[in-house]
């Protein structure tokens, strides 16, 4: 398989559509993104980036919630009760786990958290996923099928 062609494999599997990932890819035709979709190697190449990106989403997943289940409150703790907070300060604490702050106009500060024991309940619920939705790639492979048997 060409760079060309690994390189327009790469924009399907991130969402762009034939045309895009052809004109990204270098073609100066935008429409060949169509005669390439129905090949079984760029199918096939598409589908192993998809299970990649699948793969490591999970993962990411699985950390923002152990973040969130596990994270330390200390420095929203500190944003509090601080009187002044600099930029430099803040750009280096660790706000991950709230989910929303408020200043009425009273001039007090009102955070809260992300909820750690739903968090925990995602963690705990990660492995048993159920596999009722079909997957972007099966639908974008199911239909590059049917589009080459329309053809032959």
């Amino acid at each position: 398989m060409k760079k060309r062609e690994k390189t327009f494999c790469l924009y399907v599997s991130q969402g762009k559509t034939l045309e895009e990932a052809a004109g990204l890819a270098g073609y100066k035709n935008h429409s060949v993104g169509y005669s390439l979709i129905v090949r079984t190697d760029i199918m096939k190449e598409i589908t192993t980036l998809l299970n990649a990106r699948t793969k490591l989403m999970k993962s990411l997943v699985s950390v923002g919630y152990q973040r969130l289940a596990f994270g330390s409150i200390s420095d929203p703790i500190t944003l509090i009760t601080s009187k002044e907070v600099s930029d430099e300060q803040l750009r280096n604490m660790d706000l991950f786990m709230i989910s929303e702050i408020k200043k009425p106009k009273d001039g007090a500060m009102e955070i809260k958290f992300f909820d750690r024991l739903k968090a925990l309940e995602k963690l705990s619920g990660i492995g048993e996923e159920k596999k009722e939705i079909l997957p972007f790639y099966q639908a974008l492979e199911q239909g590059a099928k049917a589009l080459g048997d329309k053809y032959e």
